[in-house]
């Protein structure tokens, strides 16, 4: 299932079809304070109070856009499936091999260094038992990757890839490129510094690269 130009919705729809008021990006500005909420408290710790102030909004003003706090999180949710769903449709099987893996490397990468506490509130989810995503996973997600599985056969049949598990190999793609977000602290700390640099970013999509092509014996990076 295709999600370019189509988001897939988690929500329901909004109660009383209430028209919110103008105002630039404000449901993003809402959303962006909610990242870091929901990633310092969880859903249980959370309340709209933290979010509204973090947003700079009055708590009427974010109920024009959310019902609630739950509402709140599965828009959340809605825009780390989204996103992931549109970087996995990316991944063109008539494009040049090397470069379609290789910026799929580097977005997921990107993903985790500019929105850390939106992946650790994805995997708390999936720890829980994805009780909120599961049917976008059965719906969305699950349709995408056995495509892409199948785009991996067809190139290990073309002898342009080693032979290997497509599923566990995307697994492993987004465990490492993931763990710059979920565990970032852990690494920041082991790299004696106060938080991840630019640099270490870099450092991780360029070896990321290396080990991805290594595995399907592809030529290294020059």
């Amino acid at each position: 299932m295709a999600v370019k130009d189509k988001q897939v919705r988690i929500r329901g729809s909004s109660r009383g079809g209430r028209r919110p008021p103008s105002g630039p990006n404000a449901e993003d500005k809402i959303l962006d304070a909610a990242e870091l909420v929901f990633g310092n408290y969880g859903l249980r710790g959370a309340t709209t109070a933290l979010i509204a102030e973090g947003a700079g909004v009055s708590k009427p003003h974010l109920y024009y856009y959310f019902d609630n706090k739950e509402d709140l999180y599965r828009a959340l949710l809605e825009r780390a499936m989204n996103r992931w769903a549109a970087d996995i449709d990316a991944l063109d099987a008539s494009g040049d091999l090397r470069t379609v893996l290789r910026d799929y490397i580097h977005r997921k990468i990107d993903f985790s260094r500019d929105h850390p506490s939106l992946s650790k509130i994805y995997a708390t989810e999936i720890i829980s038992g994805a009780p909120h995503i599961g049917s976008f996973i059965e719906r969305v997600s699950t349709p995408q990757l056995l495509a892409k599985v199948a785009m991996v056969e067809e190139w290990a049949a073309a002898g342009k890839v080693r032979p290997i598990s497509p599923a566990d190999l995307f697994f492993c793609i987004w465990a490492m490129t993931q763990a710059y977000a979920d565990f970032s602290d852990q690494m920041a700390l082991m790299k004696r510094k106060a938080r991840l640099e630019e640099a270490d970013y870099d450092a991780a999509k360029a070896t990321i690269v290396q080990l991805v092509f290594g595995g399907l014996g592809l030529a290294p990076e020059v």
